[in-house]
């Protein structure tokens, strides 16, 4: 363990040298801490992070670039998903449908391109689909760590990206006390500091939020805020608000098909828009929303239309 002595910050070299630069895995997510993710139930957490992960694991916006924006770093980076609900056969539709915007990108129009990327993300991809798969506690009910929190930790080596999907999986704790969730905090903090990856934990948004609008604040988080307090970062997935509606000029009928996301909480960039994505009617891949893209959907739809037996070019319907 380290001694409290090493821990302790060098004035004089903090006065007299330019500070490091700061290693943003997403913007406002740096290496080596945790975030979260909540959105209500079925609002598209899982599929907006396997998004995330292509991106990070390819170097590349396979997956839309909706969270990397700038962040990426080429070549990818080694990506840790593991993911209780879901089986085999559910995630290799949602890595298809994950993929299903680059087809439409310039650098993947080869099949040779293609078979590249798919040597990186086998590369650097690491998706553990867990349903069905017995239990998957990291902390007790007591705040300690598992077996099991050992045998995840030792999955994650090396990685640039940790995904935990969803945390209520990964502790037997009660959600709202606030001292059994600053120790979960804590445990997924020794994964990030350990490996140096960034930690995302996806989380269900409280009742509350849902019936009131308040889906695109901090305070959205089920549970205890302490998990909020404790991660350094927050994005929240939800429905679309009346002022974003009007805004992206999303009409009443449709607004079912979208969703806002909103950076509620991060300690290290500024604050920014919220970001309108739209979920695919075939795959339901999110990709951003603005008022110029009804335009340009219209003049690309024959462009998108699926193609079979190459590679990454079959959606999911």
């Amino acid at each position: 363990m380290m001694k409290l002595d090493e821990l302790r910050l060098d004035i004089r070299k903090t006065l007299t040298t330019p500070p490091p630069a700061l290693d943003h895995v997403v913007p406002g997510l740096l290496a080596a801490t945790v975030g979260v993710l909540v959105a209500p139930g079925a609002a598209g957490k899982t599929t907006l992070l396997t998004q995330l992960a292509c991106d990070v694991a390819a170097g590349a916006p396979v997956g839309g670039g909706i969270l990397t924006s700038q962040s990426l770093n080429s070549p990818g980076k080694r990506v840790v998903f593991f993911l209780a609900e879901e089986s085999q056969a559910i995630m290799h539709r949602r890595v298809q449908a994950a993929l299903e915007g680059m087809r439409g990108m310039p650098a993947f129009q080869k099949g040779s391109e293609r078979e590249a990327l798919a040597q990186q993300l086998t590369a650097n991809l690491h998706l553990y689909p867990l349903a069905g798969a017995g239990r998957l506690l990291c902390v007790d009910g007591d705040g300690s760590t598992t077996h099991k929190f050992q045998e995840i930790l030792a999955a994650c080596e090396s990685a640039r990206l940790v995904i935990i999907d969803p945390l209520r999986r990964f502790h037997a704790g009660e959600e709202n006390d606030s001292g059994h969730m600053s120790a979960v905090v804590a445990a997924f903090e020794q994964v990030a500091h350990k490996t140096g990856a960034a930690v995302i934990l996806s989380h269900h948004a409280n009742r509350s939020s849902v019936l009131n609008s308040g889906g695109d604040q901090a305070s959205a988080a089920r549970g205890s805020s302490a998990l909020t307090d404790g991660s350094r970062w927050q994005a929240n997935l939800s429905g679309v608000t009346d002022r974003a509606a009007l805004r992206y000029r999303i009409a009443d009928a449709e607004r079912r098909h979208f969703v806002q996301l909103d950076i509620a909480k991060a300690n290290y960039v500024a604050a920014k828009e919220p970001t309108i994505l739209r979920r695919s009617s075939s795959s339901g891949a999110l990709t951003v929303w603005t008022p110029a893209t009804m335009v340009a959907r219209k003049g690309s739809a024959r462009a998108m239309t699926v193609t079979t037996g190459s590679n990454f070019t079959g959606g999911v319907r």
